[in-house]
C-alpha cells in the first residue's frame, strides 16, 4: 500500500510545502518574479543554441564527389543561423499561444506554458500540440492541480509511480517548466513504447485487458484527440 501524501499548500504562493515535494521545493523558486524570468530566457536561448548548432555541415566525402558523376546530384545546404532558428521557436510559441487560448487556458501562465510545451517537445521528440492536448486534458493549464488519484501539477504526474524519481532528480512538480519536461518524457517513453495511441492510453494509466481501463482509457483518447482537432494517425 502507498503512503498517503501529505500536502500543505503556502497561502501565499501556492507552493507545496510538505509531501513527496518538501526537499526540492522552495517557496523562493516561486515567489520572486525575477527568477522566474531569467529561467524562461535561459530555456529558450539554450534551445536556439542547440537548434542552430544541429544542423551538420555536408561531409567531406559528399563534398568531393566529382561533380560529372551521373548518379550524384550536389545540393547546397543553407546552415539556419541563430536569428532564424530564434524565429522559429519564436513563431511556434506564437501558435501555442494561440491554441492554449483557443481552449480557454488562463491567460496568467499562457506564455510561460507555450514556452515550456514547444521546448519541451523538441527535446523530447514529441508533436507540440499533441503534448499541449494532453496537458489541457490533464489540468488545463492549472499548475497547482491535485487530482483524487494523487497526481500533480500541468501534466498530472502520478506521485505513486513516479514521485520517487522526481524526488531523486530534483524535479520540481509544481514549478511548470518542470512538470511540462517530465510530463513530456513520461509520454515520449509511452508513445516510443506503444504508438500514438497505446501512449496516449498508458499516459492516462491504461491496464491492458481490464474491462474498465479499457473503456476509461478510450474516453481519454477521445478527449485528447478532440482538443488536437484530428486524428492521431496525422500526428507528425
Amino acid at each position: 500500500m502507498q503512503p498517503k501524501t501529505r500536502i500543505v499548500i503556502c497561502t501565499r504562493c501556492g507552493g507545496m510545502k510538505l509531501g513527496w515535494n518538501r526537499r526540492y521545493i522552495t517557496h523562493w523558486l516561486w515567489c520572486r518574479q525575477g527568477l522566474r524570468k531569467s529561467a524562461r530566457v535561459a530555456g529558450t536561448v539554450a534551445v536556439v543554441a542547440t537548434l542552430a548548432l544541429g544542423f551538420p555541415e555536408p561531409s567531406a566525402s559528399v563534398a568531393s564527389v566529382p561533380t560529372s558523376s551521373p548518379s550524384v546530384r550536389q545540393v547546397n545546404v543553407t546552415p539556419v543561423t541563430v536569428e532564424q532558428a530564434t524565429l522559429q521557436v519564436e513563431r511556434q510559441i506564437r501558435s501555442m499561444e494561440a491554441f492554449l487560448e483557443l481552449h480557454q487556458v488562463s491567460e496568467e501562465n499562457r506564455g510561460r506554458l507555450a514556452e515550456s510545451l514547444v521546448l519541451s517537445a523538441k527535446k523530447h521528440g514529441l508533436n507540440p500540440k499533441l503534448l499541449a492536448s494532453v496537458m489541457i486534458v490533464e489540468s488545463r493549464g492549472n499548475p497547482f492541480a491535485i487530482s483524487g488519484q494523487d497526481a500533480v501539477g500541468i501534466m498530472q504526474i502520478h506521485l505513486p509511480t513516479w514521485g520517487d524519481t522526481a524526488d531523486r532528480e530534483n524535479i520540481n512538480l509544481l514549478k511548470i517548466e518542470d512538470n511540462v519536461d517530465f510530463g513530456a518524457r513520461i509520454l515520449k517513453d509511452y508513445v516510443s513504447r506503444f504508438g500514438l495511441d497505446g501512449g496516449v492510453r498508458r499516459y492516462n494509466g491504461y491496464i491492458p485487458g481490464e474491462p474498465t481501463w479499457e473503456e476509461s482509457s478510450q474516453r481519454y483518447v477521445e478527449k485528447v484527440q478532440q482538443v488536437y482537432g484530428q486524428e492521431f494517425s496525422s500526428v507528425s
